[in-house]
């Protein structure tokens, strides 16, 4: 294991948005006591650094401040990782000298990273330029349109091309952040870090930004309805021509005004749809496998099994377990270390190991 310690530079301006600071701090954070308290480490190996052009208190959108120090011109090597938060500023309207310090410091730290529209600050340094990117689904067709040589993926929570990455945004973050410590100390560390956060594990990268029940709330125009009864009788006929009737409309018009609605085709969406009912009742009740998958519409496990690796890259049991609260047993929780105690969490006991 590299036992070096790792600056994360976390760079903020007046108006960043706080959950893209604080989700990937607090993931990293995390990431460095469980190293502690399963004896990989005996110091924190992750350090988060608040940095801002001018250092001092920065206020976020939220009005909650955060004192940082004032960013440095980097030598190689100096930040393991540098993440540009996002908030209420882009490329046009932020502090020029943003956009100046990331063109001449991007090259030094190991990976260098966005949150939702901090890629638009990375993309006007001209970093992004070439590459695949992402940012929060409601700015992907700006970015896309101001920066035309950037492979916008507007579906993707998250976004690595090597050493650059780009989150979609708010808690995307927390993705972004967990399949770093992968990079760095593997799948068991990050599957710590989830559970403590309770938080899924993993969520693919290229998983769609969006929530087919949500979508289903709050879509607008003639098939808004027809969503909704989608996510609520997912066990009904929902094939495509099946879903035109139900539109009464022909089979070509119902593909063109579904894509309109949803960004994707029928199938798709449906099958979206079932396997976030599906994530919900593997969440928050004991019903067995195969009844989940009935509940939820799958004509089989198998099918509901084929549709989880698809999606999500595991299988329902897998799932089921990964996202479950189970309290450790006492062997499998190692004493709390004096730094814990000096937090000020000494007597606090995780529900999740």
């Amino acid at each position: 294991m590299d036992r070096q310690l790792k600056r994360v530079g976390m760079l903020l301006f007046e108006g960043s948005d706080l959950l893209d600071f604080a989700g990937p701090s607090s993931t990293f954070f995390s990431a460095a006591r469980h190293l502690i308290r399963t004896g990989q480490a005996d110091t924190l190996l992750y350090r988060i650094e608040p940095l801002s052009i001018d250092g001092g208190l920065i206020h976020t959108m939220q009005g909650v401040g955060i004192e940082t120090a004032k960013a440095p011109k980097l030598a190689p090597g100096e930040f393991d990782t540098v993440i540009v938060t996002g908030g209420l500023v882009d490329h046009r309207t932020c502090d020029p000298r943003l956009i100046d310090w990331i063109s001449r410091n991007h090259d030094k730290p190991r990976r260098i990273a966005s949150v939702c529209c901090g890629a638009f600050l990375m993309a006007g340094a001209g970093i992004l330029s070439g590459h695949p990117a992402t940012t929060h689904w409601e700015d992907c067709a700006r970015l896309q349109a101001e920066f035309e040589d950037i492979e916008v993926r507007p579906d993707c929570i998250y976004v690595q091309d090597g050493r650059l990455w780009t989150a979609a945004g708010i808690s995307s973050g927390i993705d972004m952040a967990l399949a770093m410590i992968e990079e760095d100390y593997g799948h068991a560390l990050a599957l710590l870090v989830a559970r403590n956060l309770v938080v899924f594990l993993k969520r693919p990268g290229g998983q769609s930004q969006f929530s087919a029940p949500l979508q289903s709330q709050t879509a607008e125009g003639p098939l808004s309805s027809l969503l909704n009864w989608i996510v609520e009788n997912p066990c009904e006929d929902l094939r495509t021509e099946a879903l035109a009737d139900r539109a009464n409309m022909s089979l070509r018009n119902f593909y063109r005004a579904f894509e309109a609605a949803t960004g994707t085709s029928p199938a798709d969406w449906v099958e979206t749809a079932r396997v976030e009912i599906a994530k919900r009742l593997l969440e928050q009740t004991s019903e067995k496998v195969e009844q989940v998958a009935y509940k939820s519409g799958h004509s089989s496990y198998e099918a509901m099994r084929k549709a989880f690796a698809k999606r999500l890259g595991v299988s329902p049991a897998a799932y089921r377990s990964r996202f479950a609260r189970i309290r450790p047993s006492a062997e499998e929780t190692p004493a709390l270390p004096a730094f814990y105690e000096s937090y000020g969490l000494g007597t606090r006991t995780e529900a999740v190991q």
